[in-house]
């Protein structure tokens, strides 16, 4: 779910940026700041729809499965010592995002996938027979904006947690976001852990 978000202040979004694969909307949520060319580009799409294989159904589980606007309300970033140089690809305020999902269901097994976005991996989990939804996603990076002049690369982390409404109409719950930020490699020690949280609300738009 998420994610798609990580988007935090707009410009720094959560959206595909020309030139980086693999950066949506879920990054916009994790904090990272991307174009805002496509910052908006979410709602001229809500209603869902689309022609993506949404699974062999809920079986027995509680139906999740269809199409959502999916929004959702960001904190603000929480830095450990030491405070990461300013610059960057994570924003740090708050901010709220909308954006047209697809949930994929076959049993207890789900997904969400990104509309806007069909070709990114999905973020994947579980739904129990209480209609109790856990998500999440993992992805790493190399940010394009320098930090005082230093390279930074960025490990990111999302879950999520949503409860399904009686009717299945809404799902509404939390996330939460982790940045690991390490120095001149991928693979060197964390140098800060940045982190945020996230209130979500989804609509079923279909399906």
């Amino acid at each position: 779910m998420t994610s798609r978000r990580i988007k935090e202040t707009m410009p720094n979004s959560r959206v595909r940026s020309p030139g980086i694969t693999g950066v949506t909307i879920r990054l916009l949520a994790a904090g990272l700041l991307l174009a805002a060319s496509t910052a908006c580009r979410g709602s001229e799409d809500d209603g869902g729809g689309g022609t993506i294989d949404l699974g062999t159904g809920p079986g027995e589980f509680p139906k999740v499965q269809g199409y959502f606007t999916r929004s959702e309300s960001v904190g603000a970033v929480t830095c450990t010592s030491p405070t990461p140089p300013p610059g960057g690809d994570i924003a740090m305020g708050s901010y709220s995002l909308s954006e047209p999902v697809g949930f994929t269901q076959s049993g207890s097994k789900v997904s969400i996938v990104l509309l806007n976005y069909p070709g990114d991996p999905p973020d994947t989990g579980t739904v129990d027979m209480t209609g109790k939804v856990t998500l999440g996603f993992k992805l790493s990076m190399k940010e394009q904006n320098l930090r005082s002049g230093r390279q930074f690369y960025v490990d990111v982390t999302g879950s999520f947690v949503l409860n399904r409404s009686a009717d299945g109409n809404q799902m509404t719950g939390t996330g939460s976001y982790e940045n690991l930020l390490r120095e001149g490699s991928a693979t060197a020690p964390v140098f800060a852990t940045c982190t945020r949280t996230s209130t979500i609300q989804m609509t079923r738009t279909g399906g």
